[in-house]
């Protein structure tokens, strides 16, 4: 049995299965509550009956696509799935344990004592680290996308799910997440992060889509903004959000009023953004062959370039900035660990 409301702006129709909404002068966003997608729930050990033989994981460890920090544990993206690793000697990180999974692990995000890891085509697994020389596999979400990033807000997962737009999920148990919702535009969504009371979703061509999404996961269109780029990553300084837009550069955005965010400027960057860090006042970006790019932000919107970190041979990736440290997740290279106390002389640890 469907229901249907319409008023001069929006359609809705909804149903015990789910809700469907279109905007009549806005075909960029499309909202589907409830069962947008299929949720599995893994025995662990069905992952592990086939193990990879270790000479074949052993070189799919060092390619690195993203990493997430607690104490002194770093939790890598790789190609062979979920590595971690001590920091305890920063210089020298040693291998605590790693879970093979079927994709290379585009994203990494901690919540408590679990891991959620990007798995592109393969969705998202959700992976008990509670201990790190032990990890499993608890349950994994397949999206209708690719899932390239993700990112937590309370008990909501938003999926950055590639052609299909974004994915919600309630992870209240993370061995039984609920899909919620989902928005989808005409980009490419590469990008996905929350930032105060509301989800920036890098849309690709389409530039930023601006949520609002509530406790249960579900949302509602706030505002969007053309880049003129390739939008793929996010991050933010108060009123402002910087996006790595691809070969287009960097993009700063004036986002005090998230129903309509302006463009301010742009930047330009050697090769490709692909993702970016601030910290104390300074903006890093990870840009592909050309290593990472360091400038310093000087209100209301210029970037003043301050150095370039040397990367080579590889490919930076993304950036975390946590700790007075600076983590590159550096394709062919793997990690590589600089020292910002100084962020105009960075210093390589590792």
């Amino acid at each position: 049995m469907a229901n249907l409301l319409e008023t001069d702006s929006i359609k809705f129709w909804w149903s015990d299965k789910a809700m469907f909404a279109t905007f009549r002068n806005m075909n960029l966003f499309r909202i589907h509550i409830a069962t947008v997608c299929c949720v599995l729930a893994f025995v662990p050990s069905a992952i592990a009956q086939q193990p990879p033989k270790q000479e074949t994981v052993e070189p799919l460890k060092t390619r690195m696509y993203d990493v997430s920090v607690r104490a002194n544990l770093l939790y890598a993206g790789v190609t062979a799935g979920l590595r971690i690793l001590d920091l305890s000697d920063v210089r020298n990180p040693k291998e605590v344990s790693t879970v093979v999974l079927p994709q290379s692990a585009t994203s990494v995000v901690l919540n408590d004592s679990v891991a959620y890891v990007a798995q592109g085509p393969s969705g998202v697994f959700i992976v008990d680290v509670s201990d790190p020389k032990r990890p499993s596999v608890v349950s994994a979400i397949e999206t209708p996308g690719a899932a390239m990033m993700i990112d937590l807000s309370g008990d909501v997962l938003a999926v950055a799910d590639g052609s299909v737009g974004v994915t919600l999920f309630d992870i209240t148990n993370p061995k039984k997440p609920w899909p919620t919702g989902r928005g989808q535009w005409d980009g490419y969504v590469r990008g996905v992060r929350f930032y105060l009371h509301e989800l920036y979703v890098c849309a690709g061509k389409t530039g930023v889509v601006v949520m609002e999404v509530n406790e249960e996961g579900h949302p509602r269109l706030r505002g969007s903004c053309e880049t003129g780029g390739d939008a793929r990553d996010i991050c933010f300084y108060q009123k402002r959000a910087f996006v790595a837009d691809g070969k287009h550069g960097v993009t700063v955005l004036d986002i005090s009023n998230p129903d309509q965010p302006d463009v301010l400027e742009h930047m330009p960057v050697e090769d490709l953004a692909h993702g970016l860090a601030f910290y104390e006042g300074y903006l890093f970006v990870a840009d592909g062959l050309d290593g990472v790019g360091v400038y310093e932000y000087n209100a209301p919107a210029r970037l003043d370039t301050v150095t370039r970190l040397d990367t080579k041979p590889g490919y930076a990736n993304k950036v975390l900035a946590a700790n007075e440290r600076l983590f590159v997740a550096n394709d062919f290279k793997g990690l590589l660990v600089f020292d910002i106390r100084n962020p105009e002389k960075p210093q390589l640890l590792k």
